[in-house]
């Protein structure tokens, strides 16, 4: 039985670490990839689950039949999580738009309560049930063991399911260990109605995981009519139709649209009108439908399709939404890393992404990669890129949006003309810059359906005149790591909400500052090694976006490799004969050494690395915190009931940490208030080690 048990942790581990990544990437696309989305998910994850461990404290009573039927229930409730995070959203919110901090925070907590309450409590609750069948486990072990799982679960699913599998099937695929250990318990406490009630449930549940139409109608609900629906690695793709309109989404984000010709006019007969001559185009996403025509109308020798997701554009051919073209040549690869080492030169550049609102598209947008975008042009040659904004009223907001692109494009451009089309279009160049653009399109004899008989109604000189009065030369610069925009961007999304959580916050400070007054010395160590953790991993999360841009991809990536560390961390954290308190000693001089080196990185250096340095940072990073994990709780000792405590130590504080740093230091206040955050909370740790009486 002791076997059966460790294999339902080991396997409660897996499944519970695909649905957490799962439900991630189901959040991302729900709420259009907003990085505190991320923290929130995280956060509540946490939370929630270190109050179900904690409330294990309480259970002293061993039951298997109880504890088989709560692994059935972890494995079969991802299902119904799903389907309510898919099913409620449009019930709850309004269609279209884009709720604010505690819409988003309820609804993830109400939505994924039931299960991290359970995946919490599973955990210790397993080593009562142990002991109280004379089968002893030590915390250390039992955490251990817990890790396993983790780790499986998270290199499965993130170098394997994610590429294979729609989110239904994987969780069909992740939960079966659990399902088939949880009945095997079941069957041998020779309960009868027990186990076939379970297989019952388990039958209806895979009825409906493996059931694609029903997959496809829980999307129904937000994306109406859908025609074509993939799970790619960078975000879910949805194509759907409306009457005669496609609409192309990816990630909760519509990208195209085949009856926008306003748009498809404006962003490439802008720049494109400027050049007297136009042989290589280079079009960053954008390029289905319309845009390919309107490229075709200057003969260019060759234009150049920049799109990250090979499924995306693979879809767009199969539809017919990209014509065969031999000039026309669709590159699948990250526009910006495209940009920074293409050898080419081009006579225009096209941006069509929407607004930098998250990190991922912020660094389009930065002094760094206008830098990048000058190299690659031509002498004379124009990069243009688009932003949203009202003519008739401009916010304060917008104003700082549009002040600090400006002054950061007009470091690397010497002209620089916003034209106020249906959005605010920057055309960038060294050279002559002109508005008139229905004029150098007649001399071309360029036809055009919207911009021959509309330009001049709405682009009026007084309209130009304004935008350029807005500009603020005093607005700051826009950088990869001082983000002004993102600054901007959240502080804008917490005013137009009227939700900045001050009380959300103050509420959590009262929480956990009476959490701690109660908890053991050796409990807070744990607390504040949790929270580095998180904080670190957050750290990591959003440098990936600023760096890479492929956080829908990355983030169970790196959440992997902080379970990887985590492991051998814990085993050899476990087997060392070396006294209890020197073993965090060390650890907490090392943590404290790894978070000094990441800040002198983040404040001095600020190179752009390759992945492979952040991933080993990461596994360096969580080997030292999984290797504190035993030493603390043989310091507290077995006799002490030390896995509850510890593990909601570990927990809490990994929770403050994904708040504090996900969802306030980083997005408000940057990346180098969170790390000197981080170093303050480790050495507090280090001085309440003076107080730690070790065995």
């Amino acid at each position: 039985m002791k076997r059966l048990i460790i294999w339902s942790i080991i396997g409660t581990g897996i499944s519970s670490i695909a649905v957490q990544l799962i439900t991630i990437r189901e959040f991302l696309s729900q709420f259009h990839g907003n990085e505190i989305t991320i923290s929130l998910v995280i956060f509540c994850w946490l939370f929630l689950t270190a109050i179900g461990s904690l409330s294990a404290r309480f259970v002293k009573k061993t039951s298997l039949v109880l504890y088989a039927f709560l692994c059935v229930f972890i494995a079969l409730w991802p299902l119904l999580q799903l389907v309510f995070i898919r099913g409620f959203r449009e019930a709850i919110f309004i269609h279209g738009l884009s709720p604010g901090f505690y819409q988003i925070f309820f609804y993830i907590l109400a939505t994924t309560t039931p299960y991290c309450l359970l995946v919490g409590f599973i955990l210790p609750y397993s080593l009562t049930v142990l002991n109280g069948n004379h089968l002893p486990i030590t915390s250390g072990e039992l955490y251990i063991t817990d890790n396993i799982g983790d780790v499986i679960g998270g290199i499965l699913f993130s170098f394997f399911l994610v590429y294979w599998m729609k989110p239904f099937k994987s969780i069909a695929f992740t939960s079966g260990l659990l399902v088939l250990v949880a009945l095997w318990i079941l069957i041998n406490t020779r309960s009868i109605l027990g186990p076939l009630f379970a297989i019952l449930l388990t039958c209806i549940f895979y009825f409906f995981l493996l059931n694609t139409p029903f997959e496809l109608s829980t999307l129904s609900v937000q994306y109406g009519n859908i025609v074509r629906y993939m799970e790619s690695p960078y975000g879910r793709i949805v194509i759907t139709k409306e009457g005669p309109q496609h609409t192309f989404w990816e990630s909760g984000i519509p990208l195209y649209s085949d009856v926008n010709i306003i748009n498809s006019e404006e962003k490439i007969h802008y720049p494109l009108s400027q050049l007297d001559r136009v042989e290589r185009i280079l079009l960053v996403s954008g390029g289905l439908g319309e845009t390919q025509d309107e490229i075709s109308k200057y003969h260019p020798k060759e234009t150049d399709y920049v799109e990250l997701d090979p499924f995306l554009s693979s879809a767009v051919r199969e539809l017919g939404f990209i014509k065969k073209n031999p000039t026309f040549t669709i590159i699948n690869a990250d526009g910006r890393s495209y940009i920074k080492n293409t050898k080419k030169k081009y006579d225009a550049i096209i941006l069509d992404l929407p607004d930098p609102d998250t990190f991922q598209l912020n660094r389009f947008f930065t002094s760094e990669f206008f830098s990048h975008a000058k190299k690659a042009l031509n002498d004379g040659g124009v990069f243009s890129f688009s932003m949203k904004y009202s003519p008739n009223y401009i916010s304060d907001v917008t104003k700082k949006k549009l002040s600090t692109i400006f002054n950061t494009a007009g470091l690397h451009f010497k002209n620089i003309l916003v034209l106020p089309g249906a959005k605010a279009y920057f055309l960038c160049r060294d050279g002559e810059l002109r508005a008139d653009i229905p004029t150098r399109l007649s001399r071309r004899s360029i036809q055009t359906a919207y911009i021959e008989g509309f330009y001049h109604d709405n682009v009026t000189g007084e309209r130009i005149k304004k935008l350029q009065e807005i500009m603020d030369e005093q607005e700051y610069i826009n950088t990869d790591f001082e983000p002004r925009i993102m600054n901007i961007v959240f502080q804008g999304w917490f005013m137009k909400h009227g939700t900045f959580p001050k009380a959300f916050l103050t509420i959590m400070l009262g929480f956990v500052v009476l959490y701690l007054l109660f908890i053991k010395k050796e409990e807070y160590i744990l607390f504040s090694t949790g929270l580095a953790t998180m904080g670190v991993e957050m750290l990591v999360i959003f440098i990936f976006q600023v760096v890479y841009g492929t956080i829908y991809l990355k983030v169970g990536a790196i959440i992997a490799v902080f379970l990887l560390g985590l492991l051998p961390g814990a085993i050899i954290g476990n087997q060392t004969k070396v006294k209890s308190l020197v073993n965090i000693i060390l650890s907490e001089i090392i943590l404290l050494l790894l978070l000094f080196i990441f800040f002198i990185w983040l404040i001095f250096v600020k190179s752009e690395l390759h992945q492979f340095y952040f991933l080993a940072y990461c596994f360096v990073f969580a080997f030292f915190c999984g290797y504190q994990f035993p030493a603390a709780t043989k310091i507290i000792g077995e006799e002490r009931d030390s896995a509850p405590g510890a593990l909601t130590a570990d927990l809490a504080g990994a929770a403050i940490g994904t708040l504090v740093t996900g969802t306030l230091l980083i997005p408000l206040w940057g990346l180098q208030s969170a790390i000197i955050f981080l170093i303050l909370i480790k050495m507090s740790s280090n001085v309440m080690l003076l107080f730690v009486k070790g065995r």
